[in-house]
C-alpha cells in the first residue's frame, strides 16, 4: 500500500519536521507493507500544481496548523477528486475538534489526535489488514453514518528518529528543527503545550546523536522545539555545553540554535554556561506576554517578572548571542494602559528583537473552551485572532496592529536604531508612544523604504532638533546598507563631500560609504565589509570633521 504524507510549510525556508516523524514512526511500528513517502510543499506555492505534482497514492496524511488549514483542505479535497484515496488528517489544528472536521468535510476519512509516530501505523495497518479501527488509539473515524472516537494513549518513550537520508536530501540549507522533549510543565490557557501530554525528555545519547547530525547538514540554524528548552536545568546544561565543546570541532562554525526558555527560571550554573557560550552560536527566544502580574494570574501564567527582568539582562550583558522576547496583546484583564506599560518594560529592556504577537483563540486551548472565563470576540479563520475584549476595543486593537507593524519596520529590522534612541532617550518620547503614534500615522500605507524614512522625517522633525534627526537617519541607514534609500530631502551636497572622500579613500581605500554630520562636526564612516552586530547592522566609526 502507498502512502504520502505531506505537509504545508510556511515558508520554503523552514523545514517541516512532522512528516518526518510519521514516516520513521511507519518504517518503525507498521506489521504491514506500507510504501510510504514524504511530500512538502508551502503555502504560498500555486495549490493545483502541487496536486498535478503529486504522485498517486492509497492515502494521504497531512500535519494541519493553523497556518496551514485552509489550504491543506483545499489540497485535500482535490486529491480525493482525483484519485478517490483515503484522507488522513493530524495537528493541532484538527485534534481538539475532530469530529467537527468529519462532519464538515465528507472528503476527510480519518482524524489522529496524539502522538502521531505511533498511532499512524496502527491506522495504516488497520486499513492495510481490514482491521478493526476500535485499536487505533486517538483515531476519529465513521461507522455508516455515525463517528466515533477512540481514547489517546500516553507513550512514555523516545520516538523514532525522523533524521533519515530523504530528510537531509530535502533540507538544502534550510533551518532546520530538533525535538528533545515533549509536552511543558505550564498551563498556560491561550496554549496547547501543556495540554498535549505529560512532559517527558528523549533519550540524552539520541539527542547528542542528533545534535550533530543537524549541525553538519548544511543547515545555518538549528531550532529546539521544546517548548520550555529549560525546565530541566541540568538537562539544559548538559546540552549547552555539548554544544560549546563541540563548537568549531564536530560543530561547524557558523550554526546558530535557537532555544525556547523561560526567562525568570534560568539558574546561575545556565547563565555561567551561556556566557560562555561561541559569539553567535546561540540565539533565545523568552516569552514574556505581560508584565501584568494580575494578567499573568489569569491566564495561569507563572513568572517572577522582577526576576525575568534581571536575568533578560545579564543575557543581554554577555553581548555573545541574539535575544528575542514576546508580548502578547489581547489577553485577559490587559487595556491599552496596562499593555502600554508591558511593551515599555519590555523595550527598554534592548532585546535583539521585541516581538508584539496577538491573542489567538486555538482550538483546544483554555481560553477557546472557557469563553466565561476569558471572554473575547476573535476571528472564525484562522489564526483565530483576538478582534476585540472586555479591556480593548476592536478600533485600539487595530491601532495596535499598526503599532507592531511600526515597531517591526523601525525597531526589529534594526535600520532605525540611532533615531529611536535620539527620540526615546534624548527628547522624551515614551517608545509605546512612539510606535503606536507614528504606526498610526502611517495606516493604509504600504511604503517603500526611502518613502516611509520621509514619512518618518516629516512626522518628527517639528518635535526635536531636525538637523540631528536628518543625521540620525542617515547613519542608520548606512549602518545597514540601505543608503540607496536615503531620500533626496535628507541629502546635502557640497565640495566638502568631494575633499573628504579622497581623503577617507587614501585611508580606507575604496570599500567604504560615509555621511557628513555638519550638526556635531563628524563624519561617519562604514566598512562594507565590516562584519554586523547581533542586530544586523554595521557599528561603523565617528571621526572628527574638519572643514
Amino acid at each position: 500500500m502507498k502512502l504520502v504524507i505531506a505537509c504545508l510549510n510556511s515558508k520554503y525556508i523552514h523545514a517541516s519536521l512532522s512528516p518526518w516523524c510519521l514516516l520513521a514512526g511507519v518504517r518503525e511500528f507498521c506489521k504491514s507493507k506500507v510504501n510510504a513517502t514524504v511530500v512538502e510543499s508551502t503555502i504560498n506555492a500555486n495549490l493545483d500544481d502541487f496536486v498535478k505534482s503529486i504522485n498517486k497514492a492509497d492515502v494521504y496524511a497531512f500535519s494541519c496548523y493553523i497556518w496551514n488549514i485552509e489550504q491543506t483542505l483545499y489540497v485535500c479535497e482535490k486529491i480525493k477528486q482525483k484519485f478517490g484515496a483515503k484522507i488522513i488528517l493530524g495537528g493541532p489544528e484538527v485534534a481538539y475538534r475532530a469530529k467537527d472536521v468529519l462532519q464538515k468535510y465528507s472528503f476527510v476519512d480519518f482524524v489522529l489526535s496524539g502522538e502521531g509516530e505511533f498511532n499512524l501505523p496502527k491506522l495504516m495497518d488497520a486499513i492495510c489488514l481490514s482491521h478493526s479501527f476500535a485499536d487505533v488509539d486517538g483515531l476519529t473515524y465513521r461507522v455508516d453514518n455515525t463517528i466515533l472516537s477512540n481514547f489517546e494513549i500516553e507513550y512514555n518513550i523516545t520516538p523514532p528518529t525522523p533524521y533519515v537520508q530523504e530528510f537531509f536530501d530535502n533540507l538544502r540549507g534550510r533551518i532546520c528543527y530538533i525535538e528533545t522533549s515533549r509536552g511543558c510543565p505550564y498551563r498556560c490557557a491561550f496554549c496547547l503545550s501543556g495540554r498535549c501530554s505529560k512532559l517527558r525528555y528523549f533519550d540524552m545519547d539520541v539527542v547528542k546523536e542528533n545534535i550533530l547530525l543537524l549541525a553538519n547538514s548544511g543547515a545555518k540554524t538549528v531550532k529546539f522545539v521544546d517548548r520550555t528548552f529549560n525546565s530541566n536545568p541540568s538537562r539544559a546544561n548538559e546540552i549547552l555545553l555539548f554544544i560549546k565543546e563541540n563548537y568549531g570541532a564536530k560543530i561547524p562554525n557558523g550554526v546558530c540554535f535557537h532555544f525556547e526558555i523561560a526567562g525568570d527560571i534560568l539558574r546561575e550554573d545556565t547563565l555561567t554556561i551561556l556566557s560562555c557560550m561561541p559569539y553567535r552560536s546561540v540565539q533565545l527566544e523568552i516569552g514574556m506576554q505581560s508584565f501584568n502580574e494580575e494578567t499573568l494570574k489569569l491566564i495561569n501564567r507563572k513568572t517572577n517578572t522582577q526576576k525575568l527582568i534581571k536575568n533578560i539582562k545579564t543575557l543581554l550583558s554577555f553581548q555573545n548571542m541574539h535575544i528575542h522576547i514576546d508580548l502578547i496583546a489581547g489577553l485577559t484583564g490587559e487595556d491599552l494602559s496596562s499593555f502600554r506599560n508591558s511593551f515599555n518594560i519590555g523595550y527598554n529592556l534592548r532585546a535583539h528583537m521585541l516581538q508584539m504577537g496577538f491573542l489567538k483563540l486555538l482550538y483546544g486551548a483554555d481560553m477557546r473552551e472557557n469563553p466565561d472565563k476569558y471572554p473575547c470576540e476573535y476571528s472564525d479563520k484562522p489564526p483565530y485572532e483576538v478582534t476585540e475584549t472586555p479591556w480593548l476595543s476592536s478600533d485600539e486593537i487595530v491601532k495596535l496592529k499598526n503599532c507592531e507593524d511600526a515597531l517591526d519596520r523601525l525597531y526589529n529590522s534594526g535600520r532605525f536604531l540611532f533615531t529611536l534612541d535620539y527620540l526615546i532617550n534624548d527628547i522624551g518620547i515614551q517608545p509605546f508612544d512612539l510606535f503606536f503614534d507614528f504606526g498610526n500615522a502611517c495606516s493604509g500605507n504600504k511604503l517603500c523604504l526611502s518613502l516611509y524614512v520621509q514619512k518618518l522625517y516629516d512626522f518628527y522633525k517639528n518635535k526635536c532638533d531636525k538637523e540631528i534627526l536628518r543625521e540620525k537617519i542617515v547613519c542608520d541607514l548606512l549602518s545597514c546598507g540601505a543608503q540607496k534609500d536615503i531620500p533626496d530631502s535628507l541629502k546635502i551636497m557640497d565640495t566638502l563631500y568631494k575633499k573628504v572622500k579622497a581623503e577617507l579613500t587614501n585611508q580606507f581605500g575604496k570599500n567604504f560609504s560615509f555621511a557628513l554630520l555638519y550638526k556635531t562636526n563628524k563624519i561617519f564612516v562604514i566598512k562594507h565589509n565590516e562584519a554586523t552586530d547581533l542586530f544586523g547592522r554595521k557599528k561603523g566609526k565617528f571621526l572628527k570633521l574638519t572643514k
